[in-house]
């Protein structure tokens, strides 16, 4: 399967991310979120976009022209150092795509665009043990901390108990 890299305007992409964004979300996300609905809001990224803080690359089908993978990838001053960092918003190929090389050109592509667009860093998200980390870790990231999420109403929930 042959893969195009590109950067598109979000305004003539939306439909198709937030529809990949939907199988991204049943993938990824929603195991640690619980219950919390996938609704993403095209006026705030719209905004972003519009402020030039976010770059949206896109993955198509060669053959078909479509959609297969996107990333949101948000590129402004560190609030500490003023340094230009790339801070992921995701990053997905549709399952039957990451054959071969896709996740590693894509990223490849992504990075080269961040790196002349002057960033200096750039910051992810995988989940543990992942096929995302060892990728990852094999183009030079680095783990630099661990995150966590705590649910509040589960939180508050356990504490009445």
């Amino acid at each position: 399967m042959s893969v195009t890299f590109d950067i598109e305007p979000l305004s003539g992409c939306w439909p198709e991310i937030e529809a990949i964004g939907r199988a991204h979300w049943q993938e990824t996300m929603e195991y640690y979120r619980g219950k919390q609905p996938y609704a993403p809001s095209y006026d705030r990224y719209n905004s972003y976009d519009k402020a030039g803080w976010l770059i949206t690359f896109t993955a198509r089908d060669s053959d078909t022209g479509q959609m297969i993978g996107y990333s949101l990838m948000y590129l402004v001053p560190s609030m500490h150092t003023q340094t230009m960092i790339a801070t992921e918003d995701t990053i997905f190929l549709l399952p039957e795509y990451r054959r071969g090389r896709n996740g590693l050109r894509f990223h490849q592509f992504i990075e080269a665009e961040l790196r002349e667009r002057g960033a200096r860093e750039i910051m992810v998200t995988a989940k543990p043990g992942s096929a995302a980390c060892r990728l990852l870790e094999h183009i030079g990231f680095s783990v630099i901390n661990h995150q966590y999420s705590k649910h509040l109403d589960a939180a508050e929930a356990l504490q009445a108990a």
